[in-house]
């Protein structure tokens, strides 16, 4: 029986008492920023005479134009900024790109003032001089509580492998704010709700619900099927155990489970074409009429054997549209069986026999699976009650000598888990004493259980990775380590191994630490870090938000968008795997594919569904992240490219130099011109310049974006420009030069500028993504000297990826708080 929340005033009650730490830690998530800032120490005198003296002169000269009180370009406002940056950290990380920029000559710009060395000197040694006493000053008072909520990925993977059942966990849950550095496991941008937590606990019950059982073992249900049946069905495809594109083998059970894990077993053969591709086997399960999602699929399979094999898929139900008991239309269960392989031809027509009986003609082109038989088993267990159940509550001789010790026990264990820490005697007390308190509400022990284990599972020290506060910097401990380096690279719980090493003192030597990194970037939760990183750092989520215009491009659906973000994962996943180095992302002899992206891109020879190292010749024009078609089509229109969209891209994500957003002010750029969107992007953007207002920005950011203009919105290469008798360009030209006069003509003139004058820069910006993604907050400028020393090692490492993350780890940042 399940109760709504709250179910009783006695049991609010004693909710309350049980969470009264949840809305403390949650307002200090609001204001972590500031917890532990040193304010009573003073700017030196001399600090601040020599403002007063040599800076100050030098910033009304040059800045205060552009950043003062008439203007504030970038949102960067210079003449009120304060200069103790030991009580003001914001006006600390203020000044500190602004040495940054003065130090790499980017200001003033070039139409200003030009600073004279003494000037540019004065100004850069007072900045230095007080930004190094105010990073001094925080390594050793900066004490900030990290409280990171778990995003809906990592909440996903930790209750999976904290309960042992899959199923979704996040469905009800909001999306993920996303930072200003692109990051979804940022602290400061995961809020929770009342509403949120209360998602949470509906999770959890549903959770407890599933994992821990009562009652006799089910009954099980067994079918299997030899043909599919001809049963009127919704599709128009023709029921068959031979399946090419347009057949499938269809299955109906009108006796079978509501609840449990199912299998489906399917045993086949397959016919091969030579030189062509594979079969895909795709099993679905289902069959609700009355909800959009019909039946669900399960990810395909590639059949690369002409052999005979069984394959397996197991799900559970409650996670499938079920049938609705006694509707009228088509019921049962249904289990659905097609080949999903594709080459791209096209479809032959539907045809009629002598006895008027539809069927397609055969496509002999294509490659085929022969079923032998479909099983249907389910619910299944190998004991009852299941695994999932006994993993928590255990078979203990203290069942039958003390229900409360057995109850404790049972806790104990639970939550030392849940929290990823060994539990304490109060909070396993808190706990305790609620299971007493409700424990005449609910008919079994078991049933009361779930109540107090869900409850668990909304308490901060499970939602959070939380990391107590101190007055000073120390280094974290061993299970604040197992925590950050699992959900650093398996966006998940520490296992088992991670914690015995925390509990045994271990963890935190160098070299168990570097062999823990190599262990777990071995292990296929490594792939969640490809994943997530990739996905953030790259922002590939765009992908989704891409209307594509089908009328240009109409074999760009839902599957090759999948593909095209695989493929950025693959080549990410590479390089990582191999540890190759990280200039392989800029460009790379190789190219990652499987069929459908070959034969999107045009490049020959490609069959089979897995994606593959292709060798990549000239005339292809691929070879890393700039020619990939998830990063052209994500920062297009959908329609056409969008060389602005594309430039700051690049500034932003492979140099970590993102432009200054433009003004409210700014023009648009059809300026009233009815023939403007006719002429070639080149064209739009310099009658865009010509407007003051918008020459100083686009001057820098144009090229970084016109040099990819040969690639459409799909990602697809077009041959360079050419001129029409009527004067007319069909594709717009691209070549440009960055304000340093260097020529960005091309993807291959721009890849060239990176690995030659800007591999510091991309270096530099790969860590700092890093770091901020492992340390899930944005970096800091007292996280300065890590990244100058990490970005400095990759240099003389040859910049191999796998090694970076190890030294990563080893970084301070990575091993303090």
């Amino acid at each position: 029986m399940r109760f709504p929340f709250p179910r009783s005033a006695k049991l609010l009650l004693h909710v309350g008492r049980a969470c009264l730490v949840v809305p403390i830690l949650f307002a200090a998530a609001g204001n972590e920023a500031t917890t532990g800032e040193d304010t009573t120490t003073p700017t030196g005198l001399e600090t601040k005479l020599a403002f007063k003296r040599d800076v100050l002169p030098v910033l009304k000269k040059h800045c205060f134009d552009c950043h003062g009180q008439q203007e504030q370009e970038g949102g960067v406002r210079l003449d009120v900024l304060s200069q103790n940056m030991l009580e003001d950290r914001n006006a600390a990380e203020v000044w500190h790109e602004v040495l940054n920029v003065v130090s790499a000559g980017k200001m003033p710009p070039e139409d200003a003032s030009t600073m004279t060395a003494t000037e540019t000197n004065k100004l850069t040694q007072w900045l230095s001089t007080s930004i190094n006493e105010a990073i001094a000053a925080s390594k050793q008072t900066d004490g900030r509580v990290i409280l990171r909520k778990m995003n809906r990925q990592e909440y996903q993977n930790t209750m999976r492998d904290l309960l042992g059942v899959d199923m979704d966990y996040v469905g009800d849950l909001p999306p993920d704010a996303v930072s200003p550095d692109g990051f979804i496991n940022d602290g400061q941008s995961l809020r929770m709700s009342a509403y949120q937590l209360e998602c949470h606990l509906d999770t959890a019950r549903r959770a407890m619900d599933r994992v821990l059982k009562s009652g006799e073992a089910p009954e099980v249900f067994k079918h299997e099927f030899a043909e599919s049946r001809n049963d009127k069905w919704i599709s128009t495809a023709i029921k068959s155990n031979r399946l090419g594109r347009q057949q499938e083998f269809l299955a109906k059970m009108k006796k079978y489970p509501d609840e449990g894990e199912f299998i489906v077993t399917v045993k086949l053969t397959a016919e091969l074409i030579p030189d062509g591709g594979f079969p895909l086997l795709e099993v679905s399960v289902g069959y609700c009429p009355d909800t959009q999602i019909l039946i669900r699929e399960f990810e395909p399979v590639e059949v690369s054997s002409q052999d005979e094999q069984v394959f397996q898929f197991r799900g559970q139900l409650q996670d499938f549209p079920m049938p609705v008991r006694g509707q009228g239309k088509y019921p049962g269960l249904v289990v659905r069986i097609r080949n999903v392989y594709d080459d791209g031809s096209a479809l032959p027509k539907e045809q009629k026999d002598e006895q008027k009986k539809k069927f397609y003609p055969d496509e002999p082109h294509l490659p085929k699976l022969l079923i032998q038989s479909v099983q249907f088993e389910g619910p299944v267990f190998e004991q009852w009650p299941p695994m999932t159940h006994q993993k928590i509550v255990f078979e203990s001789p203290l069942q039958n000598v003390s229900d409360t010790a057995y109850v404790r026990k049972i806790l104990s264990n639970f939550m030392t888990r849940a929290f990823r820490r060994p539990v304490h005697d109060e909070e396993l007390q808190r706990f305790a004493d609620h299971y007493e308190l409700i424990r005449s509400d609910f008919p079994s022990q078991i049933e009361a259980l779930r109540e107090v284990l869900a409850l668990v599972l909304i308490q901060p020290e499970f939602l959070y990775l939380v990391e107590p506060a101190n007055d000073r910097k120390r280094p974290v401990t061993g299970w604040e380590m197992a925590s950050r380096l699992s959900y650093f690279l398996w966006s998940t719980m520490p296992d088992q191994h991670l914690l015995n090493l925390a509990a045994n003192g271990d963890l935190l030597k160098d070299t168990v630490l570097v062999s823990e990194v190599e262990r777990m970037l071995s292990d296929q939760r490594a792939s969640r870090f490809i994943e997530q990183f990739t996905d953030q750092w790259l922002q590939l989520d765009r992908l989704e938000s891409i209307a594509v215009d089908t009328k240009r491009f109409p074999n760009v659906d839902e599957p090759l968008k999948r593909d095209l973000r695989k493929q950025t994962h693959a080549l990410v996943g590479k390089v990582l795997n191999e540890n190759l180095s990280a200039l392989q992302l800029i460009d790379a002899d190789f190219v990652m594919l499987n069929e459908r992206l070959a034969r999107h891109y045009k490049i020959p020879g490609v069959m089979g569904a897995s994606m593959r190292p292709v060798e990549t010749l000239p005339e292809y024009h691929r070879g890393g992240l700039l020619t990939q078609g998830s990063i052209l089509l994500a920062n297009s229109t959908g329609s056409d490219s969008h060389p602005i969209r594309r430039a700051v891209w690049v500034r932003d994500r492979l140099l970590n130099d993102p432009p200054s957003p433009p003004p409210p002010d700014v023009p648009t750029l059809e300026n009233g011109d009815p023939k403007f969107r006719e002429r070639s992007i080149r064209e739009q953007l310099e009658i865009h310049r010509k407007k003051t207002a918008c020459n100083n920005c686009h001057q820098s950011l144009d090229p970084w974006g016109l040099a990819l203009e040969n690639y459409d919105a799909a990602g697809l290469y077009r041959d360079p420009p050419k001129t029409e008798p009527g004067g007319e360009k069909t594709y717009p030209a691209t070549a440009n030069r960055l304000p340093n006069g260097i020529e960005l003509v091309d993807a291959e003139g721009l890849k060239r500028h990176l690995l030659t004058e800007r591999v510091e820069d991309f270096s530099r910006s790969l860590v700092i993504h890093l770091l901020t993604y492992s340390l899930g907050r944005p970096i800091q400028l007292t996280d300065r000297d890590a990244v100058v020393a990490l970005t400095s090692s990759s240099k003389a490492d040859n910049y191999r990826f796998r090694t970076l993350i190890t030294q990563l780890v080893l970084s301070p940042p990575f091993r303090t708080k």
